[in-house]
């Protein structure tokens, strides 16, 4: 084995180490914080990603009710939930925020994903009750707002959109965080044994083509006792892998930088009015069991208390048309999970067998901002 490869492995087992210690150790995703990302990274790297929360950069779609998030060259694409979806046969730019799971990682019973519509995506997705490993990847959007060009480049913006800087030249500052030794970055260039991590807030980065050394420094690539150094780098910006790598000219030490991810500004435009954007079961779905839940989802956050008086289900004749009132009513109990967007219909019993089923939302409910939903149904047939 070369040195090189020996460096390159040992900076794989420490990303390696310190993404197995966040994934199980109580509390350590909240303490490692959001991670600026590509849809290519972690398209490549899910196991590193999985149960993290990520930004990302990257144009949106809609494909019936659901929303992808796809990359430049639609090469990656990734499915969001809670993001609104664009017009059909639209793209737009996003900035979203949400945590990234490979599903197929996760038990049914998973308190994650309490209120995701899991089960029924992996029925219409992939023909089977619960995904395997790398079959459905997915983003749970915690915020969505059209991209605003940055002003000034820093790391942050380099790594959420890396090919607008490709081969251009770039002065950065950032901690020097020694061959990856914190594990904030999946995989390690194989350049040199000099390569180390450039990280301010969410974003870092790999730095190649000089040592960390200059005017006043030298820096080691594998004492943590270094790290609290910050420097300034300047070089080009490229693509490999997967990985955002700046090519060094220059290195020189700096002050520190608010090393904390920007707020998410609070929208401040008219927003548009609520609507339903997914729904389990689907319209016209058949065959659905007995004990289902019906979830609807919206494209809004919505005030739970607007929902009371203004849902009714009922047993229906083919077409919709409701059997005589009173003898068709189903009782059921509601709860809206504010996180998702999702509003939860009970039933208080089994549902009948081989009978269509009629939800309305009724006009009243609303966003709340008090926007309007205009009335929806959703129709389904119960099976054997």
């Amino acid at each position: 084995m070369s040195q090189v490869q020996w460096w390159r492995r040992s900076a794989r087992l420490a990303a390696a180490l310190s993404c197995a210690f966040a994934v199980l150790a109580p509390g350590a995703g909240a303490a490692q914080g959001r991670r600026a990302a590509t849809l290519d990274a972690i398209e490549r790297h899910p196991f590193f990603f999985h149960g993290q929360e990520v930004i990302l950069v990257t144009d949106a779609f809609a494909e019936q009710v659901l929303t992808w998030l796809v990359s430049d060259d639609d090469s990656s694409r990734l499915l969001a939930l809670d993001v609104p979806p664009p017009p059909e046969g639209t793209r737009e730019r996003l900035e979203v925020i949400g945590t990234f799971y490979d599903v197929g990682r996760l038990d049914e019973s998973d308190q994650r994903l309490t209120g995701l519509p899991i089960r029924r995506l992996s029925e219409e997705l992939l023909r089977k009750r619960w995904p395997a490993r790398g079959e459905l990847p997915l983003l749970v959007a915690t915020s969505s707002r059209p991209v605003a060009r940055p002003s000034t480049t820093t790391l942050r913006s380099i790594v959420l959109d890396p090919e607008r800087y490709v081969d251009r030249g770039v002065t950065v500052i950032g901690r020097f965080r020694g061959r990856n030794l914190y594990g904030d970055l999946p995989e390690a260039p194989d350049e040199s044994r000099w390569d180390f991590v450039l990280r301010s807030a969410d974003a870092a980065v790999w730095v190649v083509g000089r040592e960390p050394k200059g005017d006043g420094f030298e820096l080691d690539v594998l004492a943590r006792v270094d790290t609290g150094r910050w420097l300034e780098v300047t070089g080009a910006v490229r693509v490999q892998d997967g990985m955002v790598l700046v090519d060094a000219g220059a290195l020189a030490l700096a002050e520190p930088v608010p090393d904390r991810p920007p707020p998410v500004a609070v929208e401040t435009r008219r927003l548009p009015p609520p609507e339903v954007i997914f729904s389990a079961p689907l319209p016209d779905d058949v065959d659905v069991p007995q004990d289902t839940t019906v979830r609807v989802q919206f494209s809004r956050d919505m005030d739970p208390e607007s929902f009371d008086g203004q849902v009714r289900v009922a047993y229906t004749l083919p077409g919709g048309t409701r059997i005589d009132a009173g003898a068709a009513d189903i009782l059921f109990e509601l709860a809206y999970r504010g996180r998702n967007r999702v509003l939860e219909i009970r039933f208080d019993r089994e549902l009948e067998r081989f009978r269509s089923v009629t939800v309305e939302l009724l006009d009243g409910v609303q966003a709340n901002d008090g926007a309007p939903l205009p009335p929806w149904t959703l129709s389904f047939f119960i099976g054997g």
